[in-house]
């Protein structure tokens, strides 16, 4: 572990089992940081200024000094603005990083400890490994420091007349700043056993202790917590996400990674994984403990087509997670990450309001004693599910006893492609992956005009409706020929059957048709042959080609069910399609 001497301001290197008593900087991030190169330039340089043998040295020597305190200021410098002539301690106060540390190391010595952690400069972030041990040892980093000082940057020292009370002035304070709305000050709050609030000036607002109401209103994290670290794992899963659903971080990955000493999780650190990485927490998480509340997040949006793993995309899907409590009970069956999904075995219920669906108990409970459970649906008719209803849960009063099933979800759901419901979404029109070459194929029309989405290529399917048809006229340029051809794709769904369909319509002539009238619509509903509406006919009904006059070149066509989104949809596939135009 890397300190900071408050006495001298330079780094020392300590060994786990022998680091000194220390003080810890808590505070957000601005512009002009002092990285750990930038602060070990700042040192040698002040110790090379600072050399009684600069004045007496020979005037060459001199020269070579001169050139290399120029060239060390402009390293030190970086992106600053910091005039020529920085290196005295007046210019490094200008910058705000650089007296940010100063000023906390003499809050440190003035409560008599002599070493100081600040994670700007103690840490070389050049060294992926040390970056990697120093963020799964953060947590364990600010628990056994002596005292947390906190920096609230933003907040200027308040005007004594505009207050009654210290809690009004911390309420407003933590409320206002930027301190507590961040990802990683979540744990350099909890972790702590002494923090003290500083204002913008270094003005003492008070202690941890002082304000644990306040800091409550500010963060919803549990004065029980706050005051006493050793509860945290009393409180769910989901609980603690809750306390992160509103916390901002820079890169998307910290948004998992700041949140590892909650869990008492350590993994290794990929930047570049994106919102992976939230989902690797969370299988990290079930590893070490059978909290079905993980399961208790909601989507932010969602509808009755929203298809979804078990697993959320972001802790602020558990922002309404702040009173869920897990069930005593102790699981005999572990959840696996398997290639297929995560396999979990829950208690299963008949969803009352529709027999395709189930409800799954989540072995938690909300703050009036009622069960939770999530709507689940089969995709294979056998173990594959998916969640659906995912922007709700399902409140249980009576606790009854479920039926014991082991399922199989996974995180990127795989839609079997003759699945059937009644909640498909829309037609989504797409490019068919096709291993030989076509021509290209645009869409140039479609009906009904008021469903398409010119965005996503999305033909909208009606809540309020039992049958549905719609259809795209599609432009083909076949290199045979000096002119286009145009043929329509007729599409339909019907929910008292489940049947869904699609056929190219051949023969179509634009000039005997309605294409330059706008009445081709009615000119392809004509052609739709009756036995594409047969539900006897399955999957004969929904593969079809049109071939390119004389060319020799077919163009295939089909329909399956798919994902839009996270969304349950009729995927029309058509070779060599091209976007919109």
């Amino acid at each position: 572990m890397r300190l900071i001497d408050v006495r001298t301001l330079e780094l020392r290197w300590f060994n786990d089992d022998a680091v000194p008593k220390y003080a810890i900087l808590s505070h957000t991030w601005g512009g002009d940081e002092v990285n750990y190169q930038e602060y070990v330039w700042i040192s040698r340089a002040r110790a090379l200024s600072a050399s009684t043998n600069l004045a007496s040295a020979p005037t060459g020597s001199q020269d070579a000094r001169t050139t290399l305190m120029l060239a060390l200021e402009m390293m030190i410098r970086g992106s600053s603005e910091m005039p020529l002539g920085g290196l005295s301690e007046k210019d490094l106060m200008t910058r705000i990083g650089y007296s940010k540390i100063v000023n906390a190391a003499e809050q440190a010595q003035g409560q008599g400890w002599h070493y100081l952690w600040v994670d700007t400069c103690c840490i070389d972030k050049t060294s992926s490994a040390e970056l990697q041990e120093a963020i799964n040892s953060m947590y364990r980093w600010y628990r056994n420091a002596e005292v947390c000082i906190v920096y609230l940057g933003d907040i200027p020292k308040p005007r004594p007349n505009g207050y009654t009370t210290a809690s009004e002035i911390a309420r407003d304070s933590l409320k206002s700043s930027r301190w507590t709305r961040r990802g990683w000050t979540l744990q350099e709050l909890i972790a702590p056993v002494l923090c003290r609030f500083y204002f913008q000036d270094w003005t003492l607002m008070g202690e941890k202790v002082e304000f644990l109401e306040e800091l409550f209103d500010a963060t919803g994290i549990p004065v029980r917590v706050l005051d006493d670290r050793s509860t945290i794992s009393e409180f769910s899963v989901a609980e603690r996400m809750s306390w992160a659903a509103h916390r901002q971080s820079t890169r998307v990955e910290d948004v998992a990674y700041c949140l590892l000493g909650l869990f008492d999780i350590h993994m290794p650190l990929l930047y570049g994984e994106g919102a992976k990485a939230f989902i690797r927490l969370q299988e990290e998480i079930l590893r070490t403990t059978d909290d079905y509340s993980l399961f208790s997040w909601c989507a932010t949006s969602s509808e009755r087509s929203t298809y979804r793993g078990l697993l959320a995309r972001h802790p602020e899907e558990f922002q309404h997670c702040g009173s869920i409590e897990r069930e005593n009970v102790i699981s005999t069956f572990p959840i696996g990450l398997t290639p297929i999904g995560l396999r979990v075995q829950l208690e299963f219920l008949p969803d009352p309001k529709d027999k395709s669906r189930v409800l799954a108990m989540i072995r938690s409970s909300n703050q009036v004693n009622q069960r939770i459970a999530i709507t689940l649906k089969c995709l294979d008719g056998g173990m594959q599910y998916a969640r659906v209803d995912a922007g709700s849960l399902a409140f249980i009063d009576d606790w009854p006893t479920g039926k014991l099933h082991t399922i199989y979800v996974r995180q990127k759901l795989s839609i079997p492609p003759d699945f059937t419901t009644t909640e498909f979404k829309s037609f989504h029109i797409r490019r068919r992956v096709s291993s030989h070459t076509t021509p290209t194929v645009r869409i140039i029309s479609v009906t009904p005009r008021n469903s398409w989405d010119e965005t996503t290529h999305e033909l909208r399917i009606p809540d309020n409706v039992t049958e549905f048809w719609g259809a795209v006229l599609l432009r083909v340029q076949s290199a045979a020929y000096a002119h286009s051809l145009s043929f329509p794709v007729a599409f339909g769904f019907n929910r008292s059957t489940y049947h869904y369909w699609c056929k190219a319509i051949a023969d179509f002539d634009p000039s005997q048709d309605g294409q330059a009238s706008g009445t081709w619509p009615q000119a392809v509903k004509r052609r739709i042959p009756d036995e594409v509406y047969d539900p006897l006919r399955g999957n004969d009904a929904r593969n079809d080609m049109f071939l390119v006059r004389d060319s020799g070149l077919a163009i295939n066509v089909g329909i399956k069910a798919g994902l839009c989104g996270d969304s349950i949809a009729l995927q029309v596939h058509i070779d060599g399609l091209v976007r919109w135009a």
